[in-house]
């Protein structure tokens, strides 16, 4: 996966003098092709999710576009962060200096890489396999795993947790992106059932429900559909009587139709995968910091490719 993780002058030098008359992003100064990242829209985004989902923690998925000016953007913002690739840890870091609150959900992670994470001081960490746990045997207080197994396989290894001294702190789902309604809400009644039988195991009452990607999967779409799932979500779990906090991780749902690829006259919406590729090719970027119109393309989202 690719990653926008330049770091000598991440937004580029002439990006950062345009950003000062952003309304001409035809500049000649720009010969090739430049990233426009609208912070606006994207802050857009994050609220109405947000707001479509009050009670829930959704946070920026670092992996989607790990560009310091966006990450710091929707920090200050009030927003919560996911790593889920190492190469956005370091870009994170600098532009959000307290990881205390960061999830690292890094999938086949080894403890050299969360590691690095703890130093940096990340506390929450979810593990894919319970031979893991031997690895947070001796963490420091306050370090918590977030188990992403199967329902089973997570009872299982809360038991051997406990064994081991390892705080547990709650699920975390995997779904696939193509994953539909039902399978989410299936997914989230078998993790509420075994969150149940872990409490019974560790003592006491497990913490957290991560829904991983569910909002750039099952749960992408318009409003109507978020809410409406979201409220199937809060019936199932019920997190005012279980007290179990549901986190949730938005990445390419936020960045959508806020990043463009400008060339000469020509401008292209892009997702952050492929402004990351971009980025990562050594082209400047353009923050727009203020509101200003981008013509969208015409086709569709879906079918849209840099080749044209």
């Amino acid at each position: 996966m690719s990653i926008a993780t330049r770091t000598a002058g991440p937004t580029g030098l002439n990006a950062v003098r345009a950003t000062a008359g952003a309304d001409a992003v035809d500049h000649p100064a720009h010969p090739s092709p430049v990233v426009v990242i609208d912070l606006a829209r994207v802050a857009d985004r994050f609220r109405e999710l947000r707001a479509l989902l009050p009670w829930m923690d959704v946070r920026f998925d670092v992996s989607a576009l790990a560009h310091p000016a966006l990450l710091a953007a929707l920090a200050a913002d009030g927003a919560g962060f996911v790593v889920s690739h190492d190469s956005g840890l370091p870009v994170l870091q600098r532009s959000v200096p307290d990881a205390r609150g960061v999830l690292y959900a890094t999938p086949g992670a080894r403890w050299p890489r969360r590691r690095a994470a703890w130093e940096s001081s990340v506390r929450r960490f979810v593990v894919d396999d319970a031979r893991d746990l031997d690895e947070f045997a001796t963490a420091p207080a306050g370090t918590a795993v977030l188990l992403r197994l199967h329902p089973d396989d997570a009872v299982a290894a809360a038991r051997y947790a406990r064994a081991l001294g390892v705080r547990i702190a709650g699920l975390s789902l995997r779904l696939p992106l193509a994953a539909g309604d039902d399978q989410l809400l299936d997914a989230v009644q078998s993790a509420v059932v075994a969150s149940g039988r872990i409490a019974g195991i560790l003592g006491e009452r497990v913490e957290l429900l991560d829904l991983g990607e569910a909002l750039s999967g099952p749960m992408a779409g318009p409003s109507a559909h978020v809410a409406a799932l979201g409220r199937s979500i809060r019936g199932i779990v019920a997190p005012a009587t279980s007290r179990i906090g549901v986190i949730a991780s938005a990445g390419r749902s936020v960045t959508a139709d806020a990043i463009t690829i400008v060339a000469g006259t020509a401008e292209r919406y892009a997702d952050a995968a492929t402004a990351s590729e971009y980025i990562d090719a050594g082209a400047e970027v353009l923050v727009l910091r203020r509101r200003r119109r981008i013509p969208r393309p015409a086709r569709a989202r879906t079918t849209w490719s840099p080749a044209g």
